[in-house]
């Protein structure tokens, strides 16, 4: 009992900084899971998926990592993000890029990139009104 009152500021100090650490990882999987769910990173996502130069090199698309980085500017009807995200294949993995615009409400894949083993693929995309 002794023991406990005279270390008691540290066991508040130690318990206050696992809550805080906590909290601060709970917001920072909200934060990434929010944006690993938003339009733009489906948009990158379902063209990843579907393009043929990545089946070509990953195999069929299995899924994607949990992080995604880069950032989403969004205005109304407009916006544009540029995104990184790790892409698994039953043959192996990658990393993409994509840059994908919004425009009058749509999210559109203006460029995008595969990495792979050290080598970088430019993907084709349709051509957008910028």
């Amino acid at each position: 009992m002794a023991t406990l009152r005279r270390h008691r500021q540290w066991l508040l100090l130690i318990s206050a900084a696992v809550i805080v650490l906590g909290v601060a990882g709970a917001v920072s999987f909200a934060v990434v899971e929010r944006v690993s769910k938003g339009p733009a990173f489906r948009s990158a996502a379902d063209f990843i998926r579907t393009d043929s130069d990545a089946r070509q090199q990953l195999g069929v698309i299995t899924g994607f990592g949990i992080a995604v980085s880069g950032g989403v500017r969004e205005s109304g009807a407009s916006g544009l993000a540029d995104l990184s995200f790790d892409v698994n294949g039953s043959w192996r993995d990658g990393q993409a890029s994509v840059l994908v615009r919004k425009k009058a409400g749509e999210w559109m894949v203006v460029r995008a990139t595969l990495r792979v083993d050290g080598q970088t693929f430019d993907l084709r995309t349709q051509p957008t009104p910028l």
